[in-house]
């Protein structure tokens, strides 16, 4: 894990990029360096986890590129062993210089090749030409400011919010109904490059072009192989993801999705979250720290148990694995159950569907908007999902797929921040890009079984005789705030006041 920022300006502030690099200080504190030309600077900070020794990778400099890299190539070993054959030589032993390489032999042909978690800068010295870039699920963060005439980009929005006067986003529809930003952020002019998307910044003609890289294309199912290719996959995927220097660490909470990694490999060190304990004090000492490392609210209350988690890990590992992406891939929350059930039924006796629809009216599409989004902006929801719903034959992959866009982005932005803020990197098995297509690819029988949920993870579990976890019932990672305000229900909106309202302090916002 490490941190990017790049300015574009004529002239530039050096001193801004420095500025820039120490702010995100607690996410690569091993290293930095910055690389200087015409009316550009480029700085990177580096957090060691493959190759300690080498020096000159942050950035690292071709002839004709300059690479700000921030992230993990994990199947960079078998790409360096085909840029070999192709005559590539290399002076490190390191994942940076053969994504470097990568875009020397491919350009921006290199994306369906790598395998892992990026957030990048290539600068092209020749044509004056910046690309920025971000993995398939979004693990790695890139924000980017620009203003018509200033271009700048940064791994944390706080690097460009401290040295930009910057003014309040008015459009706040989606952070409203969702609970945190997707690209928009709170900021004008500020904004977050899309997971699976690539951008392009002329500095000649100053202007911005997006492209999508990918997006899921439904693949072959044989429903016999099922669970023995669901094993190589993830088998395979932990695999690439235990290449370190480092040692390695997993959060783990017993239930299905850690528990079948820790199956697969025997973790040295593992972490787990007591929720029972009252961890009051403990809040109110840190909830400052963790708004500030959020970048921008997020209204879930997974975020002071993932500060603690890494608190704890940092003392022990550089690199934690963690269990993130197994719910929206394999159908595992229980706000998946009413539109699943009915859909069974459907599928199940299709001479009943008139009168299932007399039941209920609405469409899968409505019913899970209405389930899904914070506030009463139904209209928003239904003109982002609408697509998703159109794109399914059913709604257990569709509702899984909108969470993997349009919820699960919080939840990494979550896990990546209290992680970074105690410099350390998170690992995420289930969002191979593999199993991504893999699981969605899945019939819905396949995933929820009447109640029966995560059913080939499940399934997985019981094979290898780990019963308990195989049927524990999903628990979300929370702790007890509900209970200091006497209620009985998460009261997920009294949380989300109380940070966003710490953040438009300290940002000194009002509403």
């Amino acid at each position: 894990m490490c941190s990017i920022s790049g300015i574009i300006s004529n002239p530039v502030n050096r001193n801004k990029i420095y500025q820039m690099i120490n702010i995100q200080k607690h996410r690569a504190p091993d290293s930095s360096g910055v690389f200087n030309d015409e009316n550009i600077a480029i700085g990177m900070g580096r957090l060691k986890i493959i190759d300690l020794k080498s020096k000159n990778l942050n950035p690292i400099l071709g002839n004709r590129y300059v690479l700000a890299y921030n992230g993990e190539i994990y199947n960079y070993k078998e790409l360096k062993s085909e840029l070999l054959s192709l005559g590539k030589k290399f002076s490190t032993t390191s994942d940076s210089e053969v994504l470097l390489k990568c875009w020397e032999q491919w350009g921006t042909n290199l994306f369906p090749k790598l395998n892992g978690m990026y957030a990048f800068c290539i600068y092209d010295k020749l044509k004056k030409k910046i690309y920025l870039a971000r993995d398939i699920p979004g693990e790695k963060p890139l924000y980017y400011y620009f203003n018509g005439k200033d271009f700048l980009f940064s791994s944390e929005a706080k690097a460009i919010s401290k040295i930009v006067d910057l003014k309040p986003n008015k459009d706040k529809d989606f952070f409203n109904s969702f609970q945190y930003c997707l690209d928009k952020t709170l900021w004008k002019n500020l904004n977050q490059l899309k997971p699976a998307h690539y951008l392009t910044y002329d500095m000649n003609t100053k202007k911005i072009n997006t492209y999508e890289y990918w997006s899921f294309k439904k693949r072959k199912i044989y429903k016999k192989d099922i669970q023995e290719e669901l094993e190589f996959l993830l088998k395979d995927s932990l695999r690439i993801r235990l290449r370190s220097d480092v040692k390695l660490g997993i959060y783990y909470s017993g239930g299905v999705d850690s528990s079948l990694l820790n199956k697969l490999h025997k973790f040295d060190y593992k972490f787990h979250f007591n929720d029972n304990k009252d961890y009051l004090q403990d809040f109110k000492k840190r909830i400052n720290k963790i708004v500030y490392h959020l970048d921008f609210p997020v209204g879930s209350l997974s975020s002071y148990p993932l500060y603690s988690l890494a608190s704890r890990a940092t003392k022990k590992v550089k690199v934690i694995i963690s269990g993130e992406g197994a719910d929206e891939l394999f159908g595992g929350y229980v706000r998946y159950l009413p539109l699943s059930l009915r859909h069974q039924l459907s599928d199940k006796f299709p001479s009943y569907k008139l009168m299932f629809n007399r039941i209920q009216k609405e469409d899968y599409c409505k019913m899970y908007t209405k389930i899904i989004l914070k506030n009463n902006n139904f209209s928003l929801g239904e003109k982002l999902f609408k697509p998703i719903f159109e794109k399914f034959d059913d709604p257990v992959n569709a509702m899984g797929y909108v969470d993997f866009k349009f919820i699960m982005p919080s939840l990494l932005q979550m896990g990546d921040r209290m992680a970074s803020a105690f410099g350390i990197e998170n690992r995420c098995p289930y969002l191979d890009k593999r199993l991504i297509e893999f699981a969605f690819s899945l019939p819905p029988e396949e995933k929820i079984d009447n109640f029966f949920q995560k059913k080939p993870l499940r399934n997985l579990l019981i094979k290898k005789k780990l019963f308990a976890p195989a049927y524990k019932e999903k628990k979300g990672l929370v702790f007890n705030f509900k209970k200091w305000h006497s209620k009985k229900d998460l009261f997920r909106e009294k949380y989300f006041n109380t940070i966003n309202k710490i953040w438009m302090n300290s940002n000194h916002q009002t509403k």
